[in-house]
């Protein structure tokens, strides 16, 4: 569906149910510091789409450290320790993923995790000399076609407290612009938690003479 029907029918949804659905753009895309991404929940969140949603409730508090999971640690310790890609967390966490799923980023095999490790490889090298480049750049140049590759970019939700936590999607992308210092990459909020929306909702209320420097308030592309 394209991305303006589905702005449409949010749209409809929030005016019908204000309380569970935000006013921000759920498809617009939220510059933000690699670093104030600091937690996950992706073993708790929903494996449904919840672009806009309002969620009340204490599932902001089931997450773990992002920089703990086995991908981040695994790229800090290649990149940052020089370690060879069997020696780090990935070799085991490939692994389980393949007894679990059957399937582990697309390999069915051990025999892909050199394959996935030279990716990884490339896309260090890529962000290193080029930076962070959209989903959208990328699939025009391969020519690859898709109606909405923004939702290929780094997924969170955002807790009560204003928290971004990575729920989904650019795990590999984000951990990597972590460690060059990247300053800022794209994400797409599905959950808002109902606190933290209660905050957009008095500050657009009464709109503010300076507003908080935080990505989901102060919007639009990076200067």
């Amino acid at each position: 569906m394209p991305v303006n029907a589905l702005r449409t029918y949010h749209r409809l949804r929030r005016r019908l149910r204000p309380s569970r659905y935000t006013d921000a753009d759920p498809f617009a895309l939220v510059w933000t510091e690699p670093d104030r991404i600091r937690h996950s929940v992706l073993e708790s969140a929903p494996p449904y789409a919840q672009w806009g949603r309002v969620v009340g409730g204490d599932w902001d508090r089931a997450r773990e450290p992002f920089d703990e999971r086995p991908v981040p640690r695994a790229i800090d310790q290649r990149f940052r320790e020089g370690r060879e890609w069997a020696e780090t967390p990935l070799w085991d966490h490939f692994r389980a993923q393949l007894e679990r799923f059957g399937t582990a980023w697309g390999h069915s095999s051990m025999a892909g995790f050199d394959r996935r490790c030279a990716r990884i490889d490339r896309l260090y090298e890529s962000m290193r000399e080029d930076g962070y480049r959209l989903q959208s750049e990328l699939r025009e140049e391969s020519y690859v076609g898709t109606p909405v590759p923004r939702f290929d970019e780094i997924n969170v939700d955002v807790g009560r407290e204003g928290e971004l936590l990575w729920r989904s999607y650019g795990q590999h992308r984000l951990a990597i612009a972590k460690l060059l210092e990247i300053p800022a990459v794209p994400t797409l909020v599905h959950r808002r938690h109902a606190e933290w929306q209660a905050v957009r909702d008095a500050l657009r209320e009464r709109p503010p003479d300076r507003w908080p420097d935080h990505p989901d308030l102060r919007g639009g592309e990076p200067a």
